[in-house]
């Protein structure tokens, strides 16, 4: 099969493409051709050895595909189009055994813990796939697993309910994105930030009623502005260190602010006077469980999920669309086979 291989650490040209051998199903998992990946930043920290993985490696969270052979189960057969559920975890720890798959302590995540779909074909758990409507094109099947899980359990975390007002912090990148339009669909009011002047029109378009350029003023004063001298209920912040002590001072007495990525970097002071007397609550949200990913599912089914693709480009492209990654886009580099 033809795969995108990360060979040694690095740079996007750490990635080659190019004939590997064809994976062998073990026991309980499934055979799947690939129809559709995307980049996330987990890649890019993979590629450039934040996360240390046996070497070779093939890259990819994201899967949408068909079944390539019926499995032993009979649960799956040929042709069946499949999207994975991206986290690996135990089904046998107490937190599992209750649902909540994201604190497995074993939890691992397709493309980074075992081979992902930067590739042709992909050996995949069989309890990890669940059918994907015939309505819901590639593109935005590649473009969904990773980003919305992530959004629809940080939202959970946070208890976000109509009528409260969320700050998103990297609201263009893919996970803002499907924060954004989770928030909406709860009845939020979103105050999305971003860092691409060009990006605000379609920001509004996905339902931001306010949208605010980091590094344009004050951003504090802009949110109290914003929300009349009250703050933010909820920040949702996918940057890190560059935007935390800000989104600290944006929220209201008893807001919550939940950390989702760090790509601005991972280590920032705080001044913790400013969270006991406001009484804020600190929360991380990690991918997310099972009982998400079928609530999305259904939505995703009944079209009330509409993933935002940047540009698609085909797998042999993968160190562009890896490059790509730094400059202004809405939504997710898609990579097809």
């Amino acid at each position: 099969m033809q795969a995108s291989v990360l060979w040694k650490p690095g740079g996007p040209e750490a990635l080659r493409f190019g004939t590997v051998a064809d994976p062998e199903p073990g026991p309980g998992e499934v055979l799947v051709r690939t129809r559709a990946t995307s980049v996330n930043r987990l890649d890019v920290w993979i590629r450039q050895g934040t996360y240390r993985v046996p070497l070779p490696h093939i890259l990819g969270v994201d899967l949408a595909g068909e079944v390539v052979h019926a499995d032993v189960t009979g649960r799956w057969k040929e042709g069946d189009r499949v999207v994975a559920y991206p986290a690996l975890s135990c089904g046998k720890c107490p937190s599992c055994r209750k649902g909540q798959e994201s604190l497995c302590p074993t939890i691992g995540i397709l493309g980074r813990e075992r081979h992902g779909a930067y590739a042709e074909l992909v050996a995949v758990p069989s309890e990890n796939l669940y059918p994907l409507p015939d309505r819901v094109a590639w593109e935005a099947a590649g473009a969904f697993p990773l980003a919305y899980l992530t959004a629809e359990h940080t939202l959970s975390r946070a208890g976000v309910v109509a009528g409260e007002t969320v700050v998103i912090f990297g609201a263009s990148g893919g996970v803002g994105c499907a924060v954004l339009s989770r928030a909406v669909r709860r009845g939020a009011r979103v105050i999305a930030v971003t860092g691409s002047p060009q990006l605000v029109p379609r920001l509004h378009v996905l339902g931001a009623e306010e949208v605010l350029m980091r590094g344009s003023g004050d951003l504090v004063e802009r949110v109290q502005a914003a929300t009349r001298g009250r703050g933010a209920d909820v920040v949702v912040d996918t940057v890190g260190q560059l935007m935390w002590n800000t989104g600290l001072r944006a929220l209201t007495r008893g807001g919550r602010y939940v950390i989702v990525g760090v790509t601005s970097g991972a280590e920032a002071p705080t001044e913790l006077r400013l969270i006991y007397t406001r009484q804020l609550s600190v929360l991380g949200g990690f991918l997310g469980d099972r009982v998400d990913f079928v609530r999305l599912l259904e939505d995703l089914a009944r079209g009330r999920i509409n993933p935002q693709v940047a540009e698609v480009f085909p797998l042999g492209q993968a160190v562009e669309a890896h490059r790509r990654l730094d400059a202004p886009h809405l939504g997710k580099f898609v990579l097809r086979p």
